[in-house]
């Protein structure tokens, strides 16, 4: 790749665009790990250039950037002309989906650490710098934050801005258990990756998850950072707020596709994940039950406690968790809240 990335298509400032805001890798640092990013991209001419930009403004002296294309016909191919002299490589071809374009990227990548940034997102400044420098050789997983933007770059306003990588274990996420990842902030080691399975290129819409949960099955060390390392944008036409504002849990394809990704874990996984999978399916309504019961305001909080330690009495293996409790706690300080306050004397 050559060293000087070109002036943007359009005027814009901030991050990506303003050079100002490139932190420079440090000339101290005596070797640096090969990092490989991978970009899937298909009719996203409105994000891509900015995705692109925010991975070759990391000025990373060791980077391997591979952007793969799956036939769009927008603006992404002046994007993606622009760029072309400054990224590993430019893979335009069509494919089966996001899945096999992150595949595609895989099956050239040469990289140690590896993970794939979306045409509608971004990295955060300086985070392939912190990765490799901060990345400890006894973990396994590399874990920021991500922050959360609308289609302008915008915080949302009825929403969490960040998204926090926490408790992650095979076991956590098999089981529901109270967890939480984002994908755009999950950093891999290539040959723990490529040894777990890699990406299941048959899945469409859950296969970081089925991925991350037998990665962490076998390599089960994760080192958590409280640096922001990439930016997730919704927007309208963005898989998780198309298929999430489905109403019917029949129609919603990240539902659909969960049943297969369990049905497949549970046949390959030793019987104590399988087992943690099992439950996980029963304890998926239940949470979406807890969920519920916190939304719904104009009841009673003592009530609707009392009503979950029933439900807790009645499948104590299922519904007793840390997520339960903790559901209940919440409704019973609501009530102390509404409490009248006594007048000092």
């Amino acid at each position: 790749m050559k060293s000087l990335i070109p002036a943007p298509l359009h005027n814009r400032c901030g991050w990506p665009w303003d050079a100002a805001e490139v932190q420079v890798a440090s000339t101290s640092q005596p070797t640096w790990p090969r990092i490989t990013v991978v970009t899937p991209s298909f009719n996203q001419g409105a994000f891509l250039e900015e995705t692109i930009r925010s991975v070759l403004l990391q000025n990373y002296p060791n980077l391997e950037y591979i952007v793969v294309d799956g036939g769009s016909t927008d603006g992404s191919g002046e994007v993606l002309d622009h760029y072309a002299d400054h990224i590993s490589q430019v893979i335009r071809e069509p494919d089966d989906g996001q899945s096999d374009a992150i595949c595609k990227g895989l099956d050239r990548a040469t990289g140690e650490l590896f993970n794939w940034i979306n045409s509608d997102d971004r990295l955060a400044p300086g985070t392939l710098c912190e990765l490799a420098q901060r990345f400890d050789g006894s973990y396994d997983l590399y874990a920021f934050n991500v922050a959360v933007e609308d289609a302008q770059g915008q915080p949302p306003t009825n929403g969490d801005a960040t998204m926090v990588n926490r408790n992650l274990s095979a076991i956590a996420m098999l089981r529901c258990d109270r967890y939480s990842f984002s994908q755009p902030g999950l950093w891999f080691r290539m040959s723990m990756l490529r040894g777990c399975g890699g990406i299941d290129r048959s899945l469409n819409y859950g296969f970081d998850w089925d991925l991350i949960v037998r990665y962490l099955s076998e390599h089960s060390r994760v080192q958590y950072t409280p640096s922001v390392g990439a930016m997730f944008r919704l927007h309208d036409q963005s898989k998780t707020m198309v298929e999430t504002s489905k109403a019917n849990a029949a129609e919603n394809r990240f539902q659909q596709e969960n049943e297969r990704i369990r049905d497949k874990l549970e046949r390959r996984l030793p019987p104590r994940l399988a087992a943690a999978s099992k439950l996980g399916r029963r304890r998926e309504p239940w949470n979406q039950y807890l969920i519920d019961v916190l939304d719904d305001f104009e009841r009673s909080p003592m009530a609707a406690a009392c009503e979950i330690v029933r439900e807790i009495v009645a499948d104590p293996r299922t519904r007793a968790s840390q997520r339960a409790f903790g559901s209940v706690a919440r409704l019973l300080s609501r009530y102390v809240r509404r409490m009248p306050q006594r007048t000092a004397l």
